[in-house]
């Protein structure tokens, strides 16, 4: 008769490890956008309007491809340069009561967090003002992946520190993140920004783009 190994029998015994929930946050845990809300907050709906303008003119006769990234470095550049950390936390903490979280995404969260996985949270949004408002919904997290600003002494330069949290850097990100892990992969994004993210799961759902109201 063959012995079986005893260390094949434990693992036998052993329950599959629990794995991880990966969620998008804008448009994924919340209906809306938390960027665009934030810098609304801080600078004024006039002087947030003119922002867009400017970053959507710097914007307009690049290559396709690079469009979204030129509007997006310019209008952080002249919302945010010169800000102290402290103006960010507190327009944050302003918008925060006005965020729409979607009961879809709420419920599969308290699911996963009940059955004991990882949760990770990857965002384009920034990391200067994502984790108050993670922290004032009173969400338990063991990771956040966002866009990392130049901060110095307390002051953002306008600069990001590192390419954006987005689309396929996002996906690098989370899979670097996710190195090593044991168990399944459930991913929660939209679609098409968050595809290549949603391709690293096992388990991917698309979050339905918000109904506009007639």
């Amino acid at each position: 008769m063959d012995r079986i190994d005893p260390r094949l029998r434990q693992a036998e015994r052993q329950p599959p490890a629990p794995g991880v929930a990966v969620f998008d946050f804008d448009r994924t845990l919340i209906r809306q956008g938390s960027l665009g809300m934030l810098l609304r907050a801080l600078l004024g709906t006039r002087r947030y309007v003119s922002a867009c303008g400017a970053a959507a003119a710097a914007a307009l006769f690049a290559p396709a491809r690079q469009r979204r990234e030129i509007y997006r470095n310019t209008l952080l550049r002249r919302t945010l340069s010169g800000r102290r950390i402290a103006e960010v936390h507190a327009a944050a903490a302003r918008i925060f009561p006005r965020l729409e979280w979607r009961p879809d995404s709420m419920d599969a969260y308290a699911r996963h967090r009940a059955a004991g996985r990882r949760i990770l949270v990857a965002s384009g949004g920034l990391s200067c003002y994502m984790p108050i408002l993670l922290r004032l919904k009173g969400l338990r997290i063991d990771g956040l992946l966002a866009t990392e600003m130049v901060v110095e002494d307390g002051v953002l330069t306008g600069e990001l520190a590192a390419p954006a949290c987005t689309g396929e850097e996002k996906a690098r990100r989370v899979e670097q993140w996710l190195a090593g892990t044991a168990g399944e992969i459930w991913c929660y994004g939209n679609w098409p920004h968050d595809a290549e993210m949603l391709a690293l799961s096992h388990h991917p759902t698309v979050i339905p783009a918000r109904r506009h109201q007639p």
